[in-house]
């Protein structure tokens, strides 16, 4: 598994071309943004298009997410593009739409000049350029500038000491969000969220064009997205922590500590959040980012968060494809150094009442104390490998939906490698199905213990109420781990050892119920020893090892029912290390 957290790349100028986005695709993207601030329709089209293409050829999920423009104040047309302003300097703002000078300049959307009072902040250009209100008159705002600066054509406008009356969407996002139902994306990323209805304004809009399997993702930019977070975290199918104007907006001090306040009450709702702006900013220009950067990156892997993104460090830079190799170094190294299990023991603590989460903590403390190679899951919409992914499992959770839809949207959730979109008549059809492609992408190896979990009635939405333990492969028997390597060889049941004889055990696998020091000259030559005793005969345990470390020979112990299922002559693969005979010969894969 590359990583467990998420990488998102917005594509601009820099990495348009379908070369390029089979770079980041390899570099390590799972999840593309189009920031609808910026291009045309035609041009987003093409990229979609490409976007889709590649992640055909490479054979992988790859979630597509339309970023909005949302409901943004902006400066009007100023002359020449542009106007010096200088501390001290008065300027009227006014709600019509005309051409800006040193004395007087518009502002979009009128309405947004309605709830200005004097004393109020006014912030341009991401907050570069500060004012104050001075007067409020019959033509318009009149404010007072705090510092130099030269303010240019469409500049944001930040106004964080009042209450916006902003629609959720305006006309040109409605235009935006149909032409992503035409061209069938995974994710709308919402931008300026202030409210829960915003969100369910957006979501009515998808259901009306049929398209309610398109995720909405709430970015938090303001104030007001934070104080009715609670109620947009639930609205939401995610959250984007949008940290530029969040900066903005609020105090800079403010926003560490509400990055880690969002990112958790994303997880204990199973949502997954992005932590998003400036991560490698200095990449944009240089080949390697600061220190500090780096360290933001880490950081955000600690607090847990599902996904980190990559704003103009792709879209507009001179290094993309190694700013995003980068960010899933600074990625690997810190979910190396993350205490999975603290984190799960502190998180399945709390009393659980929905089913579901009831499951999902039993499977992954399971998959912990039976030393589990992966965690499968069974899933129509997702949610149910989200749920998992709330706990942090340190094993992979490998994912399978019969809807494609899915798949690719289940490439931004934290820990989950979706499986190809294959229809599966039953969990034991849908365990080899998973269990082939996590073979075939070396996440598991033959005798792998993994767990799954799905729900009955098979293939209902929001069922997840099912828990399995199986070894990957044909399992025959399974014992407990013992000593020495993989053997290939054929089945001697030694029913009564006084009437066998030596010649007729060499280089056989011996399944005997009890061992002591008088069989050791009897068994001393064969191939494997499968000894099937209970847990209380402590001594036939102890000589066993003392015969197998003797003589070399591998062996398991506790085989359950090895008598049972176990024939004389038949082919077997005895593995000590994973405790299980399978049947027939199978090759000894080695984990990189």
């Amino acid at each position: 598994m590359e990583t467990r957290t998420k990488i998102v790349c917005t594509i601009g100028p820099s990495v348009r071309s379908y070369e390029k986005i089979l770079e980041l695709i390899d570099a390590g993207m799972n999840c593309a943004r189009l920031n609808f601030s910026h291009g045309t329709h035609d041009e987003h089209r093409e990229v979609i298009f490409s976007l889709k293409k590649a992640r055909e050829e490479r054979k992988i999920p790859l979630c597509i997410m339309l970023d909005t423009k949302g409901p943004e104040i902006r400066v009007g047309l100023l002359k020449e593009g542009q106007v010096p302003l200088k501390e001290k300097q008065r300027i009227l703002l006014v709600g019509q739409e005309r051409e800006g000078d040193a004395q007087r300049i518009s502002i979009m959307p009128s309405s947004a000049l309605e709830s200005l009072e004097v004393g109020m902040r006014v912030l341009f250009d991401d907050g570069y350029i500060i004012s104050v209100v001075v007067e409020v008159t019959k033509e318009g705002v009149v404010v007072e500038v705090q510092n130099n600066g030269v303010l240019k054509n469409r500049k944001g406008v930040n106004l964080p000491d009042t209450k916006v009356n902003l629609p959720a969407m305006t006309e040109q996002d409605r235009l935006d969000l149909a032409f992503g139902v035409e061209m069938d994306v995974d994710l709308i990323a919402a931008s300026f969220i202030r409210s829960a209805e915003h969100v369910l304004e957006i979501k009515r809009y998808l259901i009306e064009q049929g398209k309610s399997d398109i995720l909405v993702m709430a970015k938090i930019e303001s104030r007001e997205g934070v104080d009715h977070f609670d109620s947009i975290v639930q609205a939401a199918d995610g959250i984007m922590v949008a940290r530029g104007d969040l900066g903005v907006e609020l105090p800079l001090e403010e926003v560490p500590h509400l990055q880690k306040m969002m990112i958790r009450k994303c997880y204990l709702v199973n949502k997954p959040v992005i932590t998003a702006t400036q991560m490698l900013e200095s990449m944009i220009n240089n080949p390697r980012p600061t220190r500090a950067e780096a360290s933001d990156v880490a950081n955000a892997i600690y607090d847990s968060t599902s996904a980190v993104m990559l704003s103009g460090e792709t879209a507009a830079g001179k290094y993309p494809i190694e700013a995003v190799k980068i960010m899933r170094r600074i990625v690997k190294e810190a979910e190396r150094d993350f205490s999975y299990r603290d984190f799960f023991h502190v998180q399945s603590r709390q009393p659980f009442r929905d089913i579901s989460i009831s499951v999902a903590v039993a499977t992954v403390s399971t998959a912990y104390n039976a030393g589990a190679k992966a965690i499968f899951v069974l899933t129509n919409s997702g949610l149910s490998s989200r749920i998992l992914a709330r706990f942090r499992p340190s094993m992979p959770i490998l994912a399978l939906s019969p809807k494609l839809k899915t798949y690719h949207q289940l490439a931004l959730n934290w820990g989950v490698i979706p499986v190809p979109s294959t229809f599966a008549k039953n969990e034991r059809e849908a365990l080899e199905i998973i269990g082939a492609y996590a073979k075939k992408i070396q996440e598991v190896q033959e005798g792998d213990l993994i767990v799954l979990s799905a729900g009955t009635p098979f293939g209902v939405s929001g069922s997840t109420n099912l828990m399995l333990v199986e070894n990957i492969g044909d399992v025959a028997v399974r014992g407990q781990p013992g000593f020495g390597s993989l053997i290939h060889g054929q089945i001697k049941i030694v029913h009564s050892p006084e009437e066998e004889k030596e010649e007729n055990l060499i280089r056989r696998i011996v399944v005997i119920t009890r061992c002591d020091p008088s069989l050791f000259s009897l068994l001393r030559q064969v191939g494997g020893i499968i000894l099937q005793n209970i847990p209380q005969d402590a001594d036939s345990e102890k000589y066993a090892l003392e015969l197998a470390k003797r003589y070399n020979i591998p062996m398991i112990y506790r085989a359950e029912a090895a008598l049972k299922f176990l024939k004389d002559d038949r082919s077997v693969t005895l593995d000590p290390e994973k405790g299980i005979v399978c049947n027939g010969s199978k090759k000894a894969v080695k984990n990189g």
